[in-house]
């Protein structure tokens, strides 16, 4: 690639919404700015998901984005569905975004099918799967949602966006999620991940919250595309052992509130370069004010004397660029919310251990207490398989025991879950599993983990826990029967695809 060719990067539009705020304890914020002890900038980020001030100037300038885009377009929502305030005890509350939004909403579905399994009614065609022996590996496919809705938030897995994104056609996505931009480490797999599954479209405009990591991703993400997209990916660093007694990480839980602010757009990447913010921030405010002005945003951005006439723009302010410590209001309630996790940690473990001396005559049938987790026994149904050279083995299917705090859980879980649909398999027997959870219920519907059997009581309640054993030893019993062609046809598919890729045998 030349100098010319390397300079000449085009992407789909970007808008950061962000700026200066006030959070609750009192103490000043910018969104850009780094926090210390939070190199991914979760605080900032978090606080701006979640707050119906950044929401309010987000809507504002996306519903101007809309009107431009013809009367069918729609916002597609990443990530965060509720805007939190705090209550007077310092907790916080937390309401559904919906209300913030003017114009309508609903849920925009995106599925993949297996195999060659058809898309269910009322959904559209996205793209279909196929692995490097062109066998279709399954459709990906879309409810769009309710039509007229301005904005639909997303339901399913965001990965298949980058398939599906084109066919779906929003004219904005918002993302306010974490999923792409969260690591702390960039890389050419996360720019790779970024482009893919976010500027899928070089018609759809992508607005984030402005935080002083989503800045460096961006920057470093430009740098990669004009230096040809080279492999930047490092070794992973050896993970250190798991340890599932240490507390977790207070800046999860840290979301400063902000009670004041002066967001607005503070970023703007068109075709492939930053530029000012101010003129778009200029439009955005005006609009916002003055809902008599049918003036389209791009236009009264773009024409010169409708700009010298209607806008009065103020110089852009880059953000501060020393770090700020973390807000200790924020701070407070997250080792609060810590604190009570590892309280309730502890309440579950000891009652699990006295649940666990009652759950022998389920071990007699080869259940066995999962090693990542003491609130879940797992029952292997067929041989355990190397799926992949250097993974370790693992069975086909398995069925899952899970207590929580007030209910237990069966499911069903195929490792062959992208060849073989469980879910399929077991709605197309539901009396037969219906009459095993009776006179409890179950729960077929579309699930990689579809619920064979739930009943109300967990560990936290005091309930018969020989009775529930016995009850399930019988179930365990017909559940084996039930899922034998199951087990028949995963065993079938890794034989026919073993050569070729999977390259493995019974451990």
């Amino acid at each position: 690639m030349n100098d010319h060719q390397a300079s000449a990067v085009i992407t789909p539009t970007i808008i950061l919404v962000g700026g200066p705020m006030t959070v609750d304890d009192g103490s000043s914020l910018d969104s850009r700015q780094p926090v210390t002890g939070d190199p991914a900038s979760h605080v900032t980020h978090s606080s701006l998901a979640t707050s119906q001030l950044w929401w309010l100037t987000a809507s504002s300038l996306v519903g101007r984005l809309l009107d431009s885009a013809g009367d069918n377009a729609f916002a597609l929502l990443l990530g965060n569905r509720t805007v939190v305030e705090l209550q007077p005890d310092d907790t916080l509350r937390r309401t559904g975004l919906r209300s913030v939004l003017q114009g309508g909403s609903s849920e925009l579905e995106l599925i993949r099918t297996s195999m060659d399994e058809a898309l269910p009614d009322g959904y559209t065609f996205a793209h279909r799967l196929q692995n490097w022996n062109n066998e279709v590996m399954g459709t990906i496919g879309f409810k769009p949602g309710d039509p007229g809705s301005r904005w639909r938030f997303l339901k399913g897995n965001e990965f298949y966006l980058s398939a599906a994104g084109k066919v779906i056609g929003a004219s904005v996505v918002i993302d306010t999620s974490e999923t792409v931009t969260g690591s702390d480490r960039l890389s050419s797999a996360v720019f790779t991940a970024f482009e893919e599954r976010r500027l899928y479209s070089p018609d759809t405009v992508l607005v984030m919250p402005h935080t002083h990591h989503t800045e460096s991703l961006l920057r470093g993400y430009l740098a990669w595309l004009r230096a040809g997209r080279p492999d930047t990916t490092e070794m992973p660093t050896p993970a250190l052992p798991w340890d599932p007694a240490a507390p977790p990480d207070p800046i999860r839980y840290t979301c400063p509130v902000p009670i004041e602010a002066r967001f607005g757009v503070t970023g703007l990447i068109r075709d492939g370069q930053w530029s000012d913010p101010s003129d778009l921030e200029a439009a955005r405010s005006l609009l916002q004010a003055r809902y008599d002005l049918k003036i389209g945003i791009w236009d009264l951005v773009g024409n010169p004397t409708l700009r010298r006439a209607l806008l009065a723009s103020t110089p852009h302010e880059p953000g501060p660029t020393h770090s700020a410590p973390v807000p200790a209001g924020s701070a407070q309630r997250a080792q609060k919310r810590v604190a009570a996790k590892m309280s309730q940690k502890a309440d579950q473990e000891l009652a699990l251990r006295r649940i666990a001396d009652q759950l022998e005559p389920l071990e007699a049938l080869g259940w066995k207490p999962n090693e990542h987790t003491g609130s879940t026994m797992v029952l292997p149904l067929t041989a355990e398989y190397r799926l992949w050279p250097d993974s370790d083995p693992f069975p086909l299917v398995r069925l899952e025991f899970e207590i929580v705090k007030r209910q237990s859980t069966v499911r069903a879980f195929t490792s062959m879950y992208n060849q073989v649909d469980v879910t399929d398999y077991v709605t197309a027997r539901r009396v037969t599993f219906e009459e095993i959870a009776s006179p409890d219920g179950c729960q077929l519907e579309r699930d990689v983990r579809p619920v064979l059997w739930r009943a109300p009581g967990g560990w936290a309640d005091d309930g018969d826990w020989q009775q529930r054993a016995s009850s399930l030893v019988t179930r365990t019993i017909l559940w084996r029967n039930a899922l034998q062609d199951l087990c028949s046809q995963c065993e079938q598919v890794l034989a026919k695809r073993r050569g070729t890729m999977f390259g493995g045998s019974p451990a």
